[in-house]
């Protein structure tokens, strides 16, 4: 079951890209639209690290083989 950080931080990166999205479709001022952009893509790396800490603690549970 995840946890209620991984909860906040999907719920944040999903909000961040919505509000990209929109930036992006109103043709928002280019300050406007790097800064959701830049917002959406610090989150996703975040997203990612929670990603290859599960892999790598699903991989120690295998005894490290292959995904």
């Amino acid at each position: 079951m995840p946890s209620d950080e991984t909860r906040r931080l999907l719920r944040a990166f999903g909000v961040a890209v919505t509000t990209y999205e929109d930036k992006v479709t109103a043709h928002a001022a280019d300050g406007e639209v790097r800064a959701a952009g830049d917002e959406a893509r610090a989150l996703l790396r975040e997203v990612t690290a929670v990603l290859d800490r599960l892999r790598a603690a699903a991989e120690s549970l295998r005894g490290g083989t292959g995904p």
